[in-house]
């Protein structure tokens, strides 16, 4: 069965399912007074369309990642997180290199996802994704993260293409007091926080160190160590006014190589990030507010031993030696952005919030680009929520953008979110989204080596990525049950992907980068989330089922060449599209369960699950990751003392049942080793 044709006979019977869920028994339930009856106790969000919003009245599905399932899960880094997401994949290039996406755009790089600390986004140009494993922010220090499952450029812009994971860390008026931490067994962690309330001004200070030892075996060199300082501060001068001041630095030394191939020999690679962000918001006399934001990233890294002439670097080239084909490869790429956005009340109906965005972004890349490049993109986006009768709210906003690369663009999105009842709202919506080329696709040179082969700027002029979605959702909030349901359906359509150009120059059968693709994705997400015992005990469940297909969208340079013309079309449908539905789980899933013993121990366990899948940029001959289902536990005992001071001793198990799960890997050499259990104390003191 094709998968537009098992989507247009999933649609009906999802439609059943949803109008089901909000006229069956349930639906009868007390209705309340007419001022609350459709006040829900479903958490706000911000993400979605940039105003405070319910879960049931937001544009789009959003998944809310609170403190407690933070926690719950013991995991130590955001992309680990990202598990509790219906449809994430969440991999690992060669054991250490985190990759996070939606759909099947699971490449090391994942340029389609937008992800924001605090509004801030931490896409970092010349490769446009997210630098994972040195971002400036413990785990500790996160309130909550926001992931808008769904295109969302009409808020947050180019980038935002298939969804967007905004960060959320905790107030410094949160987190008063002292805090110390260390972790011993395959994580060696550390951390020291205090935080002060002076007057009208709060503060937090948070020096953490994070390291892994990796999988435990020979043939990955993927040990890492990381330093963070962060610091939070917030002013508030008088009660119309605060400055948010937030700025902190990581340090990192990150292993790289693989055994048997000298090409990729073991080394220590180092990286270095900082940030520093700026905001003022002032509330006027209206109720309405306005805030400005400045911030500034930057990244410097290095690679001291990098090949860049694989046949010389494998001992294959007569008078020269090994060492003379690698190189010493340095990076640095920095960001200024400048924002306004102004939130206003027209009426008791209608909320508006709008806005303008000014950034510089900057990448040196010496192997990779022939001079250093610098881009000025620019925004404009507005957002109107309008409560048409007292049962419907609908959604309307867009962002006009232009990449500083020529290209301009809008990003239209509309949704009516209609109140059933006060516990059952379904949800429509139509979204469009873009995404920019980024530097190392559009300023490419055409005498770089740097993954091993030659590569040639585009022969023509790269145009964003365009992408349609069209959703069903339903959100239920059964109170007296303490049971939330989430689900929804969705088509997105995209074209003009940018992908390799093979064999653009036929004298060295150099590659480029052109709009190439056009993909169709298909697919049903559901979240069901079950609190008791007054929200101290709760169970989550997660899945998602997903189709994904590809076609050409335009046609390669030599896709006709009299010569090379076959070869290159058998090179596209063997490698990408017979490929591609590989490229997305077809059913994943989760559960979390988080349960008190007694007064002072906890019990946490998550299970895990995702059916086969291939990365993109992993050939057919390379083994894909096979089907997991991994198992992950958290013990805790609580210590309470006089004074509020309290102290936590932690074990985490994970992969408990050894599943030993293959990883992502590039090479079949990497591709078999399996991901095996891993456990660790962590004892924690707060006063």
């Amino acid at each position: 069965m094709s998968h537009s044709a098992y989507f247009k006979r999933l649609t009906p019977a999802a439609l059943a399912f949803f109008v089901g869920l909000a006229y069956g028994p349930c639906a009868a339930q007390a209705q309340g007074s007419a001022d609350d009856v459709f006040t829900q106790d479903l958490p706000l969000v911000l993400t979605a369309s940039r105003l405070a919003q319910p879960v049931s009245e937001a544009p789009s599905a959003v998944t809310v990642i609170d403190r407690q399932m933070i926690v719950a899960s013991g995991f130590r880094t955001v992309p680990e997180l990202m598990r509790l997401v219906p449809g994430m994949y969440v991999g690992f290039v060669d054991a250490n290199r985190p990759v996070v996406s939606l759909h099947g755009s699971s490449d090391e790089y994942a340029h389609r996802m937008q992800v924001l600390i605090d509004g801030r986004s931490a896409y970092l140009p010349p490769f446009g994704g997210v630098h994972w494993a040195d971002l400036p922010l413990l785990t500790e220090d996160i309130e909550r993260i926001e992931v808008v499952r769904g295109p969302s450029s009409a808020s947050h812009g180019a980038n935002s293409f298939y969804g967007v994971i905004n960060i959320i860390s905790r107030d410094a008026a949160d987190q008063t007091g002292t805090s110390v931490s260390a972790s011993g067994g395959h994580a060696a962690d550390a951390l020291v926080r205090f935080g002060r309330t002076a007057g009208n001004f709060d503060y937090r200070v948070s020096l953490g160190y994070r390291s892994d030892r990796g999988l435990d075996n020979f043939v990955l060199n993927d040990r890492n160590a990381t330093r963070v300082v962060n610091f939070r501060g917030n002013y508030h001068p008088s009660a119309t006014d605060s400055v948010d001041i937030q700025m902190g630095s990581s340090d990192g030394v990150y292993g790289l190589g693989i055994e048997g191939r000298p090409e990729d020999a073991f080394r220590n690679t180092t990286a270095r990030s900082d940030f520093q962000q700026f905001s003022w918001l002032h509330v006027w006399p209206s109720g309405d507010e306005s805030k400005l934001t400045y911030s500034r990233a930057s990244r410097r890294s290095r690679d001291p031993y990098i090949c860049i002439d694989s046949e010389v670097c494998e001992n294959k080239v007569i008078g020269k030696t090994a060492a003379e084909g690698f190189t010493t490869r340095d990076v640095y790429t920095r960001r200024h952005d400048l924002e306004l956005q102004n939130t206003m009340q027209w009426g008791a109906n209608n909320r508006l919030v709008w806005g303008a965005d000014l950034r510089s972004d900057h990448a040196d890349f010496p192997l990779l680009f022939a001079r250093p490049y610098t881009v000025n993109p620019w925004q404009f986006f507005v957002h109107n929520e309008w409560r048409l009768p007292k049962s419907a709210v609908f959604n309307i906003g867009t962002m006009l953008e232009d990449d500083g690369m020529g290209n301009r663009s809008h990003s239209p999105r509309a949704s009516l979110n209609y109140h059933v009842s006060p516990e059952h709202t379904l949800r429509i919506g139509v979204s469009t989204a873009t995404r920019s080329p980024v530097m190392s696709e559009a300023f490419i040179a055409a005498d770089n080596t740097i993954w091993g082969g030659a590569y040639v700027p585009p022969t023509l002029a790269l145009t964003p990525e365009r992408v349609v979605s069209r959703e069903i959702g339903y959100i239920g909030e059964l109170r007296q049950l303490g049971l939330s349901v989430e689900a929804r359906l969705y088509n997105e359509s995209v074209r003009n992907l940018i992908w390799w150009d093979k064999c653009v120059e036929l004298s060295r059968c150099a590659d480029g980068f052109a709009n190439l693709l056009a993909a169709e994705y298909q697919g049903l997400e559901v979240t069901a989330k079950f609190r008791w015992d007054e929200g101290r005990n709760f169970l989550i469940a997660n899945y998602a089922r997903q189709h994904a297909s590809a076609r050409m969208d335009a046609f390669p340079t030599q896709y006709f060449h009299p010569v090379i013309g076959g070869a290159v079309k058998d090179f596209y449908d063997s490698k990408y599209l017979a490929l591609f539905p590989q490229s997305a789980p077809l059913n994943s899933g989760s559960l979390l369960l988080s349960m008190a013993l007694a007064d002072t121990w906890r019990l946490s366990t998550g299970y895990y699950f995702r059916d086969q899948v291939r990365v993109l940029d992993v050939a057919e001959d390379v083994t894909p990751e096979y089907s997991m289902h991994r198992i992950d536990m958290r013990l805790a005992k609580t210590f309470k003392f006089e004074q509020g001071r309290q102290a936590e001793v932690a074990v985490v198990v994970q992969n408990l049942n050894r599943d030993d799960y293959p990883k992502y890997g590039t090479v079949n050499r990497v591709a078999e080793v399996p991901f095996t259990r891993r456990a660790w104390l962590t004892a924690a003191l707060h006063f």
